[in-house]
């Protein structure tokens, strides 16, 4: 006859001591339960982690011993392995110790127990604690993730370049991060715009470089998360990533004020008024991510009544370009004085560029003289952009101002071409920044030109107007454009 598998009685004497070392000692929590899930066996771990002595647990139902809802999982799974046979493992319980109240981690494996026959008479379970071992692959999980929002954040705070875009990556990394409502980078004696109702703690991080601290950033940490290992090396590791990038905002909003102010008082103040012609102008600026470039034009009368009008622009970025198209302007308009005409003056700005400006330094140039006597503009051009001519009663068309031709500073023999006006015509020309866009090409952005200069117009200034409002809008990464427009009235 078989022994009964309900108690020991059958097993020697030092299997038994055995079994109940192992049942007792075992570094996992154990437990036995009857097919009326009561406790038939329970180790000093389990019974510790439940905190009811292990003799209480003898006959007695989890829903007797513990917290409702911490028995009914358990009774659920005895009832699942009870009906179905099946072993169930479970990788991460989640429930909370009886007395502290704290929330632990455990990996259970639930076994049915068979007779001889096959009979299911119980169940047994291994419990092991987890809860540090989830601790730490959530703070490695965390530390990863930490280091993968820095990697982002440095990245995204390379292009940025105010403050405010600074101040905007550091609260969609704190937000992604760690999940606080609100960050804020603030200047050296800035005050803070702190909301009345904080739902959180605030923290505060010097932004420091080397000429000592340059600002803070302020974190608005929630209250209902708790500090995570990590979480103050990440936010210092932050802040001095905001540090190097707020001083850099710093250096380029000043160099781009610079720039700003150095072109604008290179570009004429107001445009000479001269019989026979109307004339109109545009210079916007580029949007605040793009660099101050050297687009400029210029129009002042002569002594015999004639008109130069240039649009220019000199290639590259901030105070050097603005500087180089002020030499240019300077340059250009001293040879006027001497000789007016196009390829005169072409020739002559050849010779000064090559002696002045660094090898790899680029502008480009259209060149009107117009005589509003007899309605006639000589045109010259260095490499740039054809003209718009709008006539009255006919399609809009380009016209070739030396597009084909070098830069200046790579002589070539200029030449020049003559048009004759008739009372409406009018002349439009343009920097690049008015047609070069992202999303379409240099020929798209002239078409677009052609249909906006196309529409019935009333004054010249509403026509420059309507072509700068057309093609430079609000878009982002826009650099700088200049129009000017000349309209023979006769």
């Amino acid at each position: 006859m078989s022994p009964p598998l309900d108690g020991l009685d059958w097993l020697e004497p030092s299997d038994t001591a055995l079994l109940e070392t192992l049942l007792l000692e075992a570094p996992v929590a154990f437990a036995f339960y009857d097919s009326d899930l009561r406790y038939r066996r329970i180790n000093r771990m389990l019974a510790e982690i439940n905190h009811v002595p292990m003799a209480a647990h003898i006959g007695r139902r989890p829903s007797d011993l513990l917290p409702a809802e911490l028995a009914a999982s358990v009774e659920q799974r005895l009832v699942e392995v009870l009906e179905t046979g099946r072993v169930i493992t479970e990788d991460d319980v989640t429930a909370p110790i009886p007395v502290t109240g704290e929330t632990r981690h455990y990996q259970s494996q639930w076994f049915p127990a068979r007779s001889e026959s096959g009979e299911i008479i119980g169940v047994a379970v291994l419990v092991s604690d987890v809860t540090e071992r989830r601790r730490s692959e959530t703070a490695r999980r965390r530390s990863q993730d930490h280091t993968l929002r820095l990697q982002h954040a440095t990245a995204s705070l390379a292009g940025a370049l105010t403050v405010d875009d600074v101040s905007r990556v550091a609260a969609d990394v704190c937000r992604a991060s760690l999940g606080a409502p609100d960050a804020q980078v603030l200047l050296a004696g800035q005050g803070a715009a702190t909301p009345a109702e904080d739902a959180g703690e605030w923290r505060s991080l010097p932004l420091i470089v080397s000429g000592g601290q340059i600002g803070t950033l302020r974190v608005l940490l929630p209250g209902e998360r708790g500090r995570e290992q990590g979480d103050e090396v990440f936010l210092e590791a932050l802040a001095g990533q905001c540090a190097i990038a707020l001083e850099r905002a710093r250096l380029y909003e000043r160099e781009r004020s610079t720039a700003m102010a150095l072109q604008r008082s290179l570009l004429p103040d107001l445009l000479p008024v001269t019989p026979g012609v109307e004339l109109a102008a545009r210079f916007r600026p580029g949007s605040h991510e793009a660099d101050v470039g050297g687009d400029w034009y210029d129009a002042f009368a002569l002594p015999d009544g004639r008109l130069v009008l240039v649009v220019g622009d000199v290639m590259g970025k901030g105070v050097a370009a603005a500087a180089g198209m002020g030499r240019l302007r300077s340059a250009l308009r001293a040879l006027a004085f001497v000789n007016p005409l196009p390829e005169a003056v072409l020739r002559g700005l050849d010779r000064v560029y090559t002696g002045t400006e660094e090898p790899d330094q680029i502008a480009t140039l259209v060149y009107l003289l117009v005589n509003p006597s007899v309605g006639r503009v000589a045109v010259g051009g260095a490499g740039h952009l054809p003209l718009v001519r709008v006539r009255p009663g006919e399609p809009p068309e380009l016209i070739d101002a030396g597009s084909g031709s070098t830069p200046l500073g790579w002589p070539e023999p200029r030449v020049q071409r003559t048009l004759d006006l008739v009372p409406g015509d009018i002349l439009l020309g343009i920097t690049d920044g008015v047609v070069e866009r992202r999303g379409y090409d240099l020929e798209e952005g002239l078409h677009k030109v052609l249909e906006a200069v196309a529409l019935p117009t009333g004054s010249l200034d509403d026509l420059v107007e309507r072509v700068a409002g057309t093609l430079l809008g609000h878009t982002t990464g826009r650099d700088d454009a200049t129009l000017l427009a000349v309209r023979f009235v006769g």
